[in-house]
């Protein structure tokens, strides 16, 4: 009642400190958070008030460390008392906190804390990974006194698993460096972790020595927390002693101590060391009523479905963090993306821009051949020669006309193709914009825009290739290749897309098939013709590539148990005209896929051929040079 006196008049004086100026309420806040930290294991009471005013200031000041500091401060004191659910939800507001302001201090702090709780549950890999996660913020900070904290409890995972010799290992280099730096209060708690562990090792002489010095230092400072826990201590090594009535003097003043700070843990420990005195002496009475009371602490602590309950919240807490994240990498993706789209839709522009300005040069220069045909009508009868250049010029034009028209009607089902992908993505976007879809309505037009952008992408690779072969003419590099490697490599690309479709993909190729062409048109023909078999199988459906050598040519199948094609489709393969068609899941064609085979084909001096029926799949033939036998072998 003293203590809560005391308290209540610094809280109603600190406030009026600190009322003037922002600064001045961050000491009071830290005033009492100091104050809190002091009545810790003394008066559970007098922490919470302090503890709780602290908090309501620090948010009405918007000091966010002081909040960080008093939601740990909290903590520590529902611990104090054995209530760990509320100990968990302070000690997960003080560690969002502390990240958000990068508090490096702060945080190591907080997982020190969860580190205990998860070793008073044996969670000792949790324990044991959260305090290597402090360790390593210390060491970029140089603190060696908290390095020392980070061995310490090292020492105490290390003790609870039975690693003894580690144990002391760890305890005596906190030690040392706490007696290095003249610490007496880490003195006093490591001193009675080196008492613990020498306990456990058979040391009792060495155990006592090192746990009197802490009990005299507790005692001089009326530390009732400190002094219940090594006098428990105490005990224990009394008892292992066979020294009964010195073991029962320090048990029973534990007991008493604990039941006054009502302090949980402490009178189930006592409780425990009492009910093995009584026991040894073979005071079975006293033994049981003690050990009943252990029992029944023991069962208010951690009960199986408290314990199920405790680590569940841990256990949500640590998935929460973990989506939040996984929210952020994704949002960080979307604007990635959303910088692509812009990208994308810009080159496009360029695109459009310079087909106009090659349109206007082309009108420019049709004006110009129309100008020029009247004058050599004109000059006819007085230059042969002239007039054998306009006929040159004419034919030419006549062709060109023709290769014009057949790139137009390309060019139009291109426009018309890239044209529907970004009108979609335009309207999704207005619609995000005016925030007017459910998020199922935006995933599935996700699901579709991405099956558009697919085909785009497939659309202008196949653009690019035979835009390439028209201005530059077909190069062929041709190399050694070996297919047993390059087939599975182009199969691995539509792993993804065919698991999606429920397609399966085989290879059935005949060993050492080495060919004798370009790479790069080989893979383009391969990808298509996989491609092609994907989109026009039905989920269950069977993709296979076959590869064999027939005389000095290797030949590859691309079969499909697919719909198959019509024979209108076959006539158009035949005479190579461009035309557009849908597969199982409206998947839209390109148009050019079939057509850069046939010319890759022939680039290659292969041959390239389709047989299919409809309703039951197709096979798609494509043929290359083999290499020579001795090539093959030093391949």
């Amino acid at each position: 009642m003293r203590s809560l006196c005391i308290v209540a008049w610094l809280m109603a004086f600190l406030p009026g400190i600190g009322s003037s100026a922002p600064v001045g309420m961050y000491k009071t806040v830290d005033s009492l958070d100091r104050l809190a930290r002091a009545y810790y294991g003394i008066n559970a009471d007098s922490a919470f008030l302090c503890g709780r005013r602290a908090l309501e200031l620090a948010e009405k000041a918007g000091y966010r460390k002081g909040e960080a500091e008093s939601w740990r401060m909290l903590g520590n004191t529902y611990e104090m008392v054995g209530d760990y659910l509320n100990m968990l939800t302070c000690y997960q507001h003080s560690l969002d906190i502390a990240e958000q302001i990068d508090n490096t201090t702060l945080i190591a702090k907080v997982k020190v804390n969860f580190a205990l709780f998860y070793k008073q549950q044996e969670e000792y890999d949790k324990a044991h990974q959260l305090i290597e996660q402090v360790q390593r913020l210390y060491q970029r900070s140089g603190d060696s006194v908290q390095e020392a904290y980070v061995a310490n409890n090292l020492a105490d995972i290390a003790l609870r698993q039975g690693q003894y010799d580690q144990a002391l290992q760890y305890a005596q280099r906190a030690l040392q460096v706490a007696r290095r730096m003249m610490d007496a209060p880490t003195i006093a708690t490591f001193n009675n972790d080196v008492g613990r562990i020498l306990t456990a090792k058979g040391d009792y002489t060495g155990a006592l020595s090192h746990l009197l010095e802490s009990l005299a230092y507790y005692q001089g400072r009326k530390e009732r927390l400190g002094t219940t826990a090594t006098k428990s201590l105490v005990s224990q090594v009394y008892l292992q002693l066979k020294n009964y009535p010195r073991a029962l003097q320090y048990a029973n003043e534990a007991l008493q101590e604990a039941r006054a700070i009502r302090r949980k843990p402490e009178i189930q420990e006592s409780a425990r060391v009492l009910a093995h005195i009584y026991e040894a002496k073979g005071d079975y009475r006293n033994a049981l009523h003690f050990f009943k009371l252990y029992k029944d602490y023991s069962d208010s602590l951690f009960n199986d479905q408290s314990r199920k309950e405790i680590l569940s919240r841990a256990a949500q807490y640590d998935y929460e963090k973990q989506a939040m994240r996984l929210r952020e990498a994704q949002a960080m993706k979307d604007a990635g993306y959303e910088r692509e789209l812009r990208k994308a839709a810009l080159q496009i522009a360029v695109t459009v821009g310079a087909l106009i300005v090659l349109s206007l040069i082309a009108f420019i220069l049709m004006r110009s051949r129309a100008v020029n045909r009247r004058m050599n009508q004109l000059l006819r009868e007085k230059n042969e020669k002239i007039e054998e250049q306009k006929e040159a010029l004419e034919q030419q034009a006549v062709q060109l006309l023709l290769n014009n028209q057949q790139k137009d009607k390309l060019f139009s089902i291109v426009a018309h193709d890239l044209r529907g992908p970004l009108n979609s993505l335009k309207g999704l976007m207005d619609f995000l914009k005016e925030k007017k879809l459910s998020e199922q309505e935006i995933g599935a037009m996700m699901n579709e825009l991405r099956r558009n952008v697919d085909y785009s992408s497939e659309l202008v690779g196949n653009l690019l290739y035979w835009a390439s072969s028209q201005l530059n003419g077909m190069v062929v590099k041709p190399v050694l290749l070996e297919l047993n490697e390059v087939v599975p490599e182009v199969l691995a690309l539509f792993a993804h897309q065919a698991r999606e479709k429920g397609v399966l993909l085989r290879m059935e190729m005949a060993p050492l098939l080495v060919g004798f062409a370009d790479k790069d048109m080989v893979q383009l023909v391969i990808r298509n013709l996989v491609s092609n078999a994907i989109k026009f199988c039905r989920s269950g459906g069977i993709v296979t590539v076959n590869g064999c050598r027939k005389a000095a040519e290797i030949e590859l199948v691309v079969a499909d148990t697919g719909v198959g094609m019509r024979e209108d489709a076959l006539e158009k393969i035949r005479r190579r005209e461009s035309f557009t068609s849908y597969g199982t899941a409206k998947e839209k064609g390109t148009g050019l896929g079939i057509l850069l085979c046939h010319d890759f084909a022939e680039a290659n001096k292969g041959r390239f051929f389709v047989e299919s029926e409809w309703g039951r799949g197709s096979h798609c033939y494509f043929t290359i040079p083999a290499a020579p036998s001795s090539s093959s072998m030093s391949v």
